[in-house]
């Protein structure tokens, strides 16, 4: 009895100091623990995982009409181009062959193919991109570059493959197939932005032909701990030897070995450097598979994530931008949200941002009304800019935000222009 009348006192003043010990081993080693319990939680499930036909998706649908107009469906509750790939799944038995080549202007008629849907996206991929979309119909088919993909409303035995780089239009011929649902799609009520694909210094280009009015927002940021990262990117056998060294807004983690992170408080960027051997092959199709491995590592939300760009000069450079409601979003340096350097066969470098837009917030602002394309050129070239130098111009959302730690942020419509191969907004342009 006289034991029992102890046990219970002292069983609380153990559960105490285990407490107390175990916070002790987490406050001065988290990296430990952090190695440790990895083994049985999988990092992909904290996040939003999107299969690779999300990621690399066509950013912009183009209808057009019979009559040979162009029009950019715009739609702020129903994601048109989802509507649309959802009716790509049942291609049979796909053959394809090349119709047209290095011809400017078979190209252009092509790819305004009066009653047909036109899907541009934003930077090229390959026909084995396109086949993650319509599910692994083409499979057999020869891997070639591709910008737009063309889908006649009333033929349904076949579709169009088009690559702006060498003005090559590929054919895939399919089994007949019902266009029903398809058209359907066209029923949903959306607004149309009046275009046309012209010739940009060599590039075809689709310019917006009249005054567009665009909706600002505001949105809730969705901001990660630096811990988190460092548990996804350094987190490996050697994670208990990870160490950080801080100087004014940096801070530096390293694995002693191969791997390194440095976050910059000030910039909400950070940056990852991995110095192991890579061995990825100097393709477009191996940066596409090896940079989509490397979102699901980094672990950001993927759900308005798009592949945007890929500049093989500039040392195999990947860059993917959040969109809303159909448009990219640019920081005021023109960055997007991650971009991955295969600089070469011992080093890659992946920047990206700490804080991801999430939760949409109505604004009081009125629409935003834009220029047409043509006069988005003719006034910087009256601010002297040499147009020549303009590799692309895209409508987008201008990052702006009051207080760098704020977590909400205003995403202001503007164009935006690849200037020099880097993003410049239209408004900065000329504000100098």
């Amino acid at each position: 009895m006289r034991f029992s009348k102890f046990l219970i006192p002292i069983s609380l003043v153990i559960a105490v100091i285990l407490s107390l010990a175990l916070s002790v081993i987490l406050w001065t080693n988290p990296a430990n623990y952090r190695s440790k319990t990895s083994t049985t939680q999988n990092p992909q499930d904290e996040v939003l995982v999107k299969p690779k036909r999300s990621v690399f998706s066509p950013t912009q649908a183009v209808v057009n009409d019979k009559d040979g107009s162009q029009n950019i469906l715009v739609n702020r509750s129903v994601n048109m181009i989802s509507e649309i790939k959802h009716q790509m799944r049942n291609y049979q038995n796909a053959k394809l062959k090349t119709t047209v080549s290095q011809n400017q202007k078979k190209y252009y008629e092509m790819a305004t193919r009066p009653n047909s849907i036109l899907l541009n996206y934003a930077s090229p991929v390959m026909i084995s991109t396109v086949n993650a979309i319509v599910h692994n119909k083409f499979a057999n088919l020869d891997d070639h570059q591709v910008t737009r993909i063309l889908l006649p409303l009333d033929d349904s035995s076949r579709i169009f493959l088009l690559n702006d780089s060498n003005f090559t239009v590929y054919q895939v011929s399919v089994k007949k197939h019902s266009l029903k649902g398809l058209n359907n799609v066209l029923k949903i009520q959306s607004r149309r932005f009046p275009v046309s694909i012209r010739n940009l210094n060599g590039t075809p280009l689709m310019y917006v032909d009249q005054p567009v009015q665009m909706q600002p927002y505001k949105y809730l940021l969705d901001r990660q701990s630096a811990d988190y990262f460092v548990s996804r990117l350094l987190n490996d056998e050697n994670s208990a030897n990870v160490t950080v060294k801080r100087r004014q807004n940096t801070a530096v983690y390293s694995d002693q070995r191969t791997k390194q992170l440095v976050f910059n408080s000030k910039s909400r960027i950070a940056t990852y450097s991995n110095y192991s051997a890579n061995n990825i092959p100097n393709n477009l199709k191996s940066v596409i598979d090896d940079s989509y491995r490397l979102l699901l590592k980094i672990g950001l939300p993927m759900d308005n994530l798009r592949f945007y760009g890929f500049e093989k000069s500039n040392n195999r450079e990947a860059s993917f931008r959040t969109f809303v409601e159909g448009f990219p979003i640019f920081r005021q340096n023109g960055f997007g949200e991650i971009a991955i350097n295969t600089v070469n066969e011992s080093v890659q470098k992946i920047n990206f941002l700490l804080d991801t837009p999430q939760v949409p917030i109505p604004s009081k602002d009125g629409y935003t009304t834009l220029p047409p394309t043509a006069t988005v050129l003719k006034r910087l070239k009256a601010h002297g800019y040499n147009l020549k130098r303009v590799k692309k111009v895209r409508l987008g959302y201008d990052w702006k935000q009051k207080q760098q730690r704020s977590m909400l942020i205003n995403l202001t419509p503007d164009w935006f222009i690849q200037y020099n191969n880097k993003w410049y907004s239209y408004s900065t342009m000329l504000s100098k």
